[in-house]
């Protein structure tokens, strides 16, 4: 099952419309149109919004998508501490805007991190 299809049954089963689901994660109607036609995949922050909307892992949303997908989904180790954020998400304390603040650090700062570990030759389990 494609990534339109999954999204597309998950709105379903919780009896939302198109409209209400771009609503709830913060797109335009169109925008979310296009992601269940499959003319477009949404940004690593808005698939951390879906996944957390429909209560699933982002690997959940994006498994087998035969197209180009967010680095999150490319990387597994990424994917991995974005799901785990997404219970912080969940609760609500924090604005839209800031959560995207969060997942842009967090995806900045694992990227440097793989940079620096690939100069200076470093295995995942190492420390400094």
């Amino acid at each position: 099952m494609e990534f339109k299809d999954r999204i597309r049954l998950l709105r379903r089963e919780a009896g939302w419309t198109q409209r209400e689901t771009a609503e709830k994660i913060g797109v335009t109607y169109r925008t979310y149109q296009n992601y269940e036609a499959g003319a477009s995949m949404p940004s690593g922050t808005v698939l951390a919004k879906l996944a957390a909307l429909f209560g699933v892992r982002m690997d959940m949303l994006t498994e087998d998508v035969g197209h180009a997908t967010p680095d999150a989904v490319e990387n597994p180790e990424l994917s991995a501490l974005l799901s785990e954020m997404q219970a912080l998400f969940s609760g609500g304390k924090l604005h839209d805007e800031d959560k995207k603040y969060v997942i842009d650090a967090l995806t900045e700062a694992f990227w440097r991190s793989k940079e620096i570990n690939k100069k200076y030759g470093r295995k995942k389990n190492d420390h400094v």
